[in-house]
C-alpha cells in the first residue's frame, strides 16, 4: 500500500476518533451542568396561628394608612440569605434563597399585618392620587441576618410620618433577636415573619397614641 494512502487512512481514523472524544466530552459537560442542584426558595408568610388574633379595635384616627417601601442594608437586598457566622462574619447562602425580592416580601407582609392589627385600609406606594392616608409608616432596617441558631437578628427604626409625608411624627427604634426552633433555613423566615408582626403592632399602638386627625 502506498505510503500516502496509509497516511490518509490514519488521518481519517484519527479525525473520527477526535470527533468522538469531543462529543463525549461535550455530553459529559452537559450532564455535569444538569446535575447541579437548584437553590431552595422560601416564601415569607404570616405568622402561624395569628390570623384574627390580637387585632386592635379600629380607631377613627386610623381610617387609612400608607406604607413606604422598606429599606434594607446592602447585604440583605439580594435573594441569597445573609447569615451571621460564629466568627462574626456575614456569609450569603447560594443554595437557600428568598423566593421573591426581600424588600418586597417584607413590605407585603408589613402591609398585611398593619391591616390585620388596625382593621383599616392600608396601601403601599404608589397609591391612587385620591388616596389620603392619615399617616405613613416607613421601616428602615439597619440589620437583617440569619442567626447561627437558625433565628433572625433584626434591628432598625420605624418612622411614622404625616399623611402627606412632610412631617416626621415619631421614630421608634427596634432590635429583635428571635431564636429559631432549629437551624433549618425555614426557621429564619418564621422568625422574620414574627419580627415584622411585632413591628406592625408597635406602629399601630404608637399611631393611636398620637391621636391623629384625619
Amino acid at each position: 500500500m502506498p505510503f500516502l494512502l496509509v497516511a490518509n487512512i490514519m488521518n481519517a481514523k484519527f479525525c473520527r476518533s477526535g470527533r468522538v472524544v469531543t462529543l463525549l466530552l461535550a455530553v459529559s459537560f452537559l450532564s455535569a451542568c444538569g446535575s447541579v442542584p437548584q437553590p431552595r426558595l422560601y416564601l415569607l408568610e404570616s405568622p402561624a396561628g395569628q390570623e384574627g388574633e390580637g387585632v386592635t379595635p379600629p380607631a377613627p384616627e386610623l381610617r387609612e394608612l400608607g406604607v413606604v417601601m422598606v429599606s434594607l442594608p446592602g447585604y440583605a437586598v439580594n435573594a441569597q440569605i445573609a447569615s451571621l457566622a460564629t466568627n462574626g462574619s456575614v456569609t450569603q447562602d447560594n443554595d437557600h434563597r428568598w423566593a421573591e425580592d426581600p424588600a418586597m416580601a417584607i413590605n407585603r407582609l408589613l402591609v398585611d399585618r398593619l391591616r390585620k392589627h388596625a382593621d383599616t385600609t392600608v396601601l403601599t406606594e404608589p397609591w391612587p392620587r385620591d388616596y389620603r392616608p392619615t399617616a405613613r409608616v416607613k421601616v428602615v432596617f439597619d440589620r437583617l441576618l440569619r442567626e447561627p441558631s437558625g433565628g433572625a437578628d433584626m434591628s432598625g427604626q420605624v418612622q411614622l410620618l404625616s399623611g402627606d409625608g412632610r412631617k416626621l411624627l415619631k421614630i421608634m427604634p427596634f432590635e429583635f433577636v428571635l431564636n429559631g426552633q432549629d437551624t433549618a433555613r425555614q426557621a429564619f423566615f418564621v422568625a422574620v415573619s414574627q419580627g415584622v408582626d411585632d413591628i406592625a403592632r408597635m406602629a399601630i399602638e404608637a399611631l393611636q397614641q398620637l391621636e391623629l386627625k384625619s
